[in-house]
């Protein structure tokens, strides 16, 4: 009986297997071309800012629309991966409100191909960029590890850390360096670790909007076994 089951399903496969692979085609073709909406997120990049100003404050990374148009276009919009781009080119000292609109997603962010087949019903959020300009300054501060977990037990830390370089210039709005005069890297995590480590770290820029040189470091940490009377205190 199990045989003439398998003869049956193995009997012209490779033509069975084409005709589900061109119903699946088919099914999706019906599918992708009905109207439907969907929300998606477009990366917000600010632009022509002047070398002497900068902007202060959290930007928004990107602007939630909906819109609206058949699926398959949906999907091509999507996948295009389009920016919208906020020229502050004009833009003077003080603060900056400006609305998103839907025609600005219109004309900066849908490709031309698709501007006729999508339509942009509604921006969600933001409706508003809040920003403030600011002077723009640099300044150079010091380099900070930062460590994360603990050595394997019976082993400890042996020295100072260690960072090359040890300065850096960042860049930015007056009053993000104001008080600033150390820059983090991003933590190192020693976790286990049993002898000494020695590894390339991201600075840690944070949301500030600096620009940062370098961007890495070397930071290197002596570790080793512990002496036997700081085992014992750990135990």
């Amino acid at each position: 009986m199990w045989t003439k089951i398998r003869e049956a399903l193995l009997h012209n496969l490779g033509l069975k297997l084409a005709s589900l692979l061109l119903s699946l085609l088919l099914f999706a073709h019906v599918v992708t071309d009905q109207p439907g909406e969907s929300r998606i997120p477009i990366p917000l990049v600010l632009t022509g800012v002047p070398d002497s100003l900068a902007v202060s404050g959290t930007v928004p990374p990107r602007v939630i629309v909906r819109v609206r148009g058949k699926w398959k276009d949906l999907i091509r919009l999507g996948i295009k991966g389009q920016e919208l781009r906020v020229d502050l080119a004009d833009a003077g000292l003080g603060r900056i409100h400006r609305a998103v609109s839907v025609e600005d997603v219109r004309e900066r962010a849908i490709p031309a191909e698709l501007t006729k087949s999508v339509e942009v019903v509604e921006v969600l959020e933001p409706r508003t960029l809040d920003l403030t300009v600011e002077a723009r300054r640099s300044k150079i501060v010091t380099i900070a590890p930062r460590f994360v977990g603990s050595p394997s037990p019976g082993y400890e830390i042996q020295g100072a850390a260690t960072v090359e370089p040890d300065t850096a210039r960042v860049e930015g709005p007056t009053s993000a360096l104001a008080e600033m005069d150390t820059i983090y890297t991003l933590p190192v995590d020693i976790a286990g670790e049993r002898e000494r480590i020695q590894r390339q770290v991201q600075l840690d820029a944070g949301a500030k909007l600096l620009a940062v040189e370098p961007r890495r470091c070397m930071v290197t940490l002596p570790i080793g076994k512990a002496a036997p009377e700081s085992s014992a205190q750990h135990l």
